[in-house]
């Protein structure tokens, strides 16, 4: 077939470069659930008496949730905003999931076929030197002068 010519160095270049760019998404992921963490903690509250959370302009947090948790210690209150940007955060890590996850797939099946198509130049050269080795056939007056 002479429409393919695979070279495998620049193969291995782009999966290299491919991979470390892949293996960044992770890290950028990361960042990603901890900057929407510290937006939500950031967003506040409102409260019912008419206070709005986040900062009260007198060092502290105002309204129930603020940073560093709820009035009883535990888990902060979250607002509107908090509650969007959660909802928003559990779709897009599973979008981030998938994109690490096919990304590796995709890498992972451009070095299975280029393995294989390797594998198969190799076999086809052996055939090919197996069948110039073998002896000729004489044929019956042919090369009788």
């Amino acid at each position: 077939m002479t429409g393919w010519d695979l070279h495998p160095q620049g193969i291995n270049h782009v999966l290299t470069t491919t991979g470390k760019s892949a293996s960044h998404l992770e890290t950028h992921a990361k960042d990603f659930g901890k900057h929407l963490q510290s937006a939500a903690s950031s967003a506040g509250t409102i409260s019912a008496d008419g206070g709005s959370g986040g900062h009260d302009g007198h060092g502290g947090h105002g309204g129930q949730g603020g940073k560093g948790g709820g009035k009883d210690g535990g888990k902060p209150a979250g607002g509107l905003v908090a509650l969007a940007l959660s909802q928003y955060a559990e779709h897009a890590t599973k979008d981030l999931q998938f994109i690490a996850a096919r990304a590796g797939k995709s890498l992972q099946g451009v070095v299975d076929a280029t393995t294989a198509y390797l594998d198969g130049d190799q076999a086809m050269a052996a055939r090919a030197q197996s069948a110039a080795s073998m002896p000729g056939v004489k044929m019956p007056g042919v090369g009788k002068s």
